[in-house]
């Protein structure tokens, strides 16, 4: 059951991406905005696989949808097999806002897990999917493997 969850939530990953031929590219305080942002939910979701506390996650996403739901069984599953991370690179490349006004971010990562013992470096690239909420807060909807 602990290994369904990661599946599904590796699954959300490596859906297709949008086609960046048809967004912008934000520059300037937006997307400095964003990249903070971004920073900042990871470096809270490696401490909350690290703790087990799902609770600060909550801020940087929509609750109630498919990704938050799998992201928190993620992170729950990673803890209680005593599961820790580390990151070791996080670098935004690239920012897009589509025709609705969502913001996609390409960013390579390279986090150290270690699980049962064994240490394992996952190096990826990703593409985030993130929206303005109604008090102009960012929002993740989901994230994407891209390559």
């Amino acid at each position: 059951m602990k290994h369904l969850s990661l599946i599904i939530f590796i699954l959300l990953l490596s859906a297709c991406g949008a086609d960046t031929d048809q967004f912008t590219i934000v520059e300037g305080s937006e997307a400095e905005e964003i990249e903070l942002f971004l920073q900042s939910y990871k470096e809270t979701l490696i401490e909350a696989v690290n703790t087990g506390n799902f609770n600060e996650l909550e801020s940087y996403l929509i609750t109630n949808n498919s990704f938050y739901h799998s992201l928190r069984r993620y992170v729950d599953d990673m803890h209680s097999n005593n599961t820790t991370k580390e990151l070791n690179a996080f670098v935004v490349e690239t920012i897009y806002e589509d025709e609705l006004g969502e913001f996609h971010a390409d960013v390579n990562e390279k986090v150290k897990v270690v699980e049962f013992g064994q240490e394992n470096i996952i190096e990826r690239s990703v593409r985030f999917e993130i929206v303005r909420g109604g008090d102009d807060s960012l929002r993740i909807v989901t994230i994407k493997e891209t390559k």
